[in-house]
């Protein structure tokens, strides 16, 4: 095996600790993330001659140039940062999630002087309890409308001295200043958290002990809201199937494969329920065993989740079971038999037909957008379906924080990688066709064309830049006046590129040297295409001015108020969203942001 003199010098130098691992290829790209309990060891196996790796591993090790490794205090914090790691860089030799981006947590801000309930994609270490992670954004939202149902938690933005509409319905206690007002809203966050943590029993004996409570003070509407919330528990409660009388509480794992995707059916049993079912979709599998598959889930999901059980149940158990339990401080089983065997079985049912209902979604979608394409190159005379079209769209009011967007798609589907943000810089005023001419001249200075060759850019003492691929077709959001202005900048730059117009109004095409536009049938599979292209153009651009938009917004009015710089208007931003937001914060929640002299400053000024 060859091994570069830089390899071969880390690896003599590599301690017997504890830490994490990164291989990267010659253009500095992550390959793999990986822990060890010893560096030393772990890192030079791979480069042994003797050495037992997949095939897969075998390819990768040929591609190492550089590796790196950080050193930490224990197995638990390998656990957490290789994990952490692998969702910043999603390398192609580590399993990982397919999905993981777009998973959500319920977030309660226990700092504050009312916890409130949000969602947020990522852990910080800000005091608030955590729950999750949720795999599914319409789990989320369920959870949180029946959390609202019963529990009367704050969610207005109103000050608090100015009671809200649920606070007047009896739905919201954050409102309530009277003595023992905070006792009483940490109360129901107390039960709040009890009821997340699957304790669902004891929230209706205690409900329903408060609504006899108040039926016996003649309080009727009072009792009318604990019973409505009684039964909004009771249908949940009578969807959850018991699977125990022992009151465990459980995750049980059942592994499903097709070709290089597998995923994961989690069952998870608190106080001998099944309270939920999560599927989790795997990539970059196929070439493992079932048991390292298992094993790179469970050190990822049970490293990021809030919620741990006493005991996993699998099939087999994953290679080293006793690190996974003595770090994350789960029993692992694997049952031979009896009602936990059968339970696993069930649990991979349901994983099999999950993924199989998946792969069946996705071969629609890319049997449409082949269709799409193809009815896209005969509509528009192109010489071969357009595997690579970008979209164009400009967005402002009145010439204020003008923003372009650039978006792509690639063989039918987005490449949210390759998309762009303009800030236009060099018009003022209202002129949407000079603004899209300055961002096409931006995007056009960055092709692989037009990129100097590497020995060019050695000779210049310049680094290489790597060009943007170009597309086979470009949409420009506008009519014909939009096309000819874009027509007129790519002529100039001898950028022949086939390009077109859309119009939102008739769902009119405008082609260069065309009097008359192009008409697509409603149901023309090439018309929903450049329709989802376009559209996803302009909520991009949207999204950005808006972004854009409120930062200004912002600093015209904070920049005259004393003592208030750049970080602490970041702050205020992110954190109340806007002046009126600012102006309708508590005072308690701007002294723990700011500080109380800022504080004073701002109610000053505002």
């Amino acid at each position: 095996m060859n091994v570069s003199p830089t390899i071969k010098n880390t690896l003599a130098k590599l301690p017997a600790k504890p830490g994490v691992y990164v291989f990267r290829d010659e253009r500095k790209n992550v390959l793999y993330v990986g822990k060890a309990k010893s560096l030393r060891s772990r890192v030079r196996s791979y480069f042994q001659p003797s050495n037992s790796l997949d095939p897969a591993k075998r390819i990768m090790v040929g591609k190492i140039t550089d590796l790196e490794y950080i050193i930490v205090d224990s197995e638990i914090e390998a656990f957490l940062l290789e994990s952490t790691l692998i969702k910043k860089y999603r390398p192609p030799y580590n399993v990982i999630f397919r999905d993981d981006k777009y998973y959500q947590y319920i977030r309660i801000t226990l700092k504050d002087e009312f916890p409130r309930l949000d969602t947020i994609r990522r852990i910080v270490k800000d005091g608030s309890r955590y729950f999750g992670p949720f795999t599914s954004g319409l789990a989320v939202k369920q959870t949180l409308k029946l959390l609202k149902r019963i529990f009367p938690y704050r969610t207005c933005q109103e000050p608090a001295s100015k009671p809200c509409f649920d606070a007047r319905l009896g739905r919201c206690l954050g409102h309530d200043f009277g003595p023992g007002s905070q006792a009483r809203y940490r109360e129901v966050i107390h039960k709040l958290i009890r009821f997340l943590a699957g304790d669902v029993d004891e929230t209706v004996r205690e409900l329903r002990a408060q609504m006899q409570d108040a039926a016996r003070t003649k309080k009727f509407e009072e009792a009318a809201r604990f019973r409505d919330r009684i039964l909004a528990i009771e249908k949940v409660v009578a969807e959850q199937k018991v699977v125990s009388p022992k009151l465990e509480n459980e995750d049980v794992i059942g592994l499903a494969r097709l070709a290089d995707l597998a995923n994961v059916t989690l069952f998870q049993i608190r106080f001998g329920k099944l309270l939920n079912r999560q599927n989790i979709i795997l990539q970059h599998v196929e070439h493992l065993t079932d048991d390292v598959i298992l094993h790179s889930f469970i050190t990822q999901y049970y490293s990021q989740s809030t919620d741990h059980p006493s005991t996993i149940i699998t099939r087999t158990l994953p290679p080293d079971p006793k690190t996974i339990a003595r770090t994350l401080q789960i029993n692992m089983a694997a049952p031979s038999r009896g009602k936990k065997r059968k339970l696993v079985a069930l649990a991979e049912r349901n994983a099999q037909d999950y993924l199989e209902q998946k792969q069946r979604e996705w071969l629609s979608r890319e049997a449409r957008a082949k269709l799409g394409l193809q009815e896209l190159q005969r509509a528009l005379l192109l010489p071969e379906p357009p595997r690579r079209i970008e979209a164009y769209d400009i967005s402002n009011i009145q010439g204020t924080s003008a923003v372009g967007s650039m978006i792509v798609f690639e063989q039918g589907r987005p490449k949210k990688s390759d998309y762009k943000k303009f800030k236009i810089t060099s018009v003022s005023g209202s002129n949407d066709y000079a603004m899209l001419q300055e961002v096409l001249r931006r995007r056009f200075a960055h092709t692989q064309t037009s990129a100097p060759s590497h020995q060019q850019a050695i000779n210049r003492g310049r680094p290489v830049a790597e060009g943007w691929t170009l597309p086979q077709l470009i949409i420009i959001d506008g009519g014909k006046g939009q096309l000819n202005a874009a027509l007129k900048t790519l002529r100039e730059l001898n950028v022949i590129i086939p390009t077109i117009g859309l119009a939102k109004r008739e769902e009119e095409i405008f082609r260069p040297g065309q009097r008359e536009s192009l008409h697509l049938p409603k149901n023309h599979e090439g018309l929903f295409l450049i329709q989802r292209i376009r559209d996803e153009a302009h909520n991009f651009a949207i999204g950005y001015y808006r972004k854009r938009h409120g930062m200004a917004a912002l600093t015209s009015v904070l920049d005259e108020i004393p003592g208030v710089g750049p970080s602490t208007k970041r702050l205020l931003l992110k954190k109340f969203g806007s002046v009126q937001g600012i102006r309708q914060a508590n005072d308690a929640d701007l002294e723990r942001l700011i500080g109380k002299k800022r504080t004073a400053m701002l109610r000053e000024h505002l």
